[in-house]
């Protein structure tokens, strides 16, 4: 069953009878079991991106599968559905698993007393170790992926490549001189979408894969203020990157007024050989050129050794297990279910996936998945993935899109920028009152 709910009718609920639990879920589930007859309870955001063709095919499979049904309460993403969800769980009449904001949005939930602990169960580990950080809260493990992710890398033209003979780079040097064949070839070798400032930030935001193979404890030191951006090469490198392009010429003419579409068709028609965005970018091409997406390939932003390549991405919002739940073994069992192949697979029989699985060892090919996001989909299952680091650290100044766009352009240098970085950050950190700032 589907249903959609307001703010006004969440308000009438708050003086309803409070749910009650039903004890937790056994740890030690040995076989699986029958859910004849039952009915679980779910409410789910349409948060932007969030395909949800794909996650009712994967209801349709898991009421199949355990002979169960799922009454989905549909409600709308920003202020409004949170002021529902949250007098929900103030009252204790909130769904047994609903979708949720997570990371450092996951603090609202109170999950230590609101949430159901998954990190008991074996198949937790069929999640990507990037994505169950951020849902783990003092060794407790909260959530698993409700969605799709979006990882940012080099999105290449292959009938360019291959025409001019090009492997794929796979140091920053190699890039760089890819870049200047395509241009001695009279094509543009990067599209960049910078008309808009905050697209200018992601090959910058894309490097911290490298930033944690240099400094694994980064973030967490950073937030404690025991060590400054400008202390990380890597960091500075994500920025010096962007300076390259730009200062080398390998940008196409008009790039600071340039959109997202038309950099999608210039890619997709190879009057451009590369964009450094996100998976999104193939939503985009889905409309703009969709019979070009699967001449399109993908392969990480590259850094100084060959030996050390990965991508970072942006991670869905997660499905949490309400500790009230009525149907508390069957919540968690829809958890379970969404980190499984069957899973994956029932959610691209309905659509084809514009973004990657946060799973382990699960597959997509050219038969479910467009062939640049399988092909990013190898660098997550593979584990050569990080989450960018917003989740993992809180403080990003205002004025982070503005010094992107200024380095992204060649107008002052990734040293500057890193510093110009690294100066906002304080006063962002000072405003939210983090200790040491």
């Amino acid at each position: 069953m589907r249903k959609l709910c307001s703010a006004a009718c969440a308000l009438a609920l708050a003086g309803a009878v409070l749910g009650s639990s039903l004890g937790v879920y056994a740890e030690d589930q040995t076989e699986e079991k029958s859910f004849e007859g039952k009915t679980l309870t779910m409410l789910l955001e349409l948060s932007d991106g969030a395909s949800v063709e794909g996650t009712y095919a994967q209801i349709a499979a898991f009421e199949e599968k355990y002979g169960c049904t799922v009454d989905v309460e549909e409600i709308s993403g920003g202020d409004e559905g949170e002021n529902i969800r949250m007098v929900r769980l103030s009252t204790g009449t909130l769904a047994d698993v609903f979708t949720h904001n997570i990371g450092s949005n996951m603090a609202k939930l109170d999950p230590a007393e609101n949430c159901y602990d998954l990190s008991g169960e074996d198949w937790i580990e069929n999640v990507t170790e990037g994505y169950r950080s951020a849902v783990t809260q003092d060794g407790a493990v909260y959530a698993v992926p409700a969605d799709t992710s979006n990882v940012a890398g080099v999105f290449y033209n292959k009938n360019v490549f291959e025409d001019l003979s090009i492997e794929i780079p796979e140091t920053w040097t190699d890039f760089l001189a890819v870049c200047q064949t395509i241009k001695d070839a009279g094509i543009d070798p990067i599209a960049a979408p910078y008309s808009r400032e905050s697209n200018t930030q992601i090959p910058f935001l894309a490097n911290y894969y490298y930033v944690l193979q240099e400094n694994p404890d980064f973030a967490e030191q950073y937030t404690n203020r025991e060590i400054e951006l400008t202390d990380s090469k890597a960091f500075v490198g994500g920025l010096q990157k962007m300076y390259d392009i730009a200062t080398m010429g390998y940008l196409n003419e008009d790039y600071l007024s340039t959109g997202m579409e038309e950099c999608a068709a210039m890619l997709g028609e190879g009057t451009a050989a590369m964009m450094l965005v996100r998976t999104n970018i193939i939503t985009t091409m889905t409309s703009v050129c969709p019979d070009k997406i699967n001449d399109i390939g993908f392969f990480p932003i590259p850094d100084e050794s060959a030996d050390v390549r990965g991508v970072s991405y942006w991670m869905p919002q997660g499905f949490y297990v309400n500790k009230s739940a009525q149907e508390p073994e069957l919540a968690v069992a829809w958890c379970e279910f969404l980190t499984t192949q069957e899973a994956v697979d029932a959610y691209c029989s309905a659509v084809t996936p514009c973004g990657t699985f946060c799973l382990n060892n699960i597959e997509t090919d050219a038969s479910n998945s467009y062939v640049p996001v399988a092909e990013a989909q190898e660098w997550i299952s593979s584990g050569n993935c990080t989450p960018v680091m917003e989740y993992s650290c809180s403080i990003k100044g205002a004025n982070q899109p503005t010094i992107c766009s200024m380095v992204a352009s060649g107008s002052i240098t990734a040293e500057d920028a890193a510093q110009q970085i690294a100066d906002d950050n304080v006063i962002d950190a000072q405003q939210k009152g983090i200790e040491g700032w």
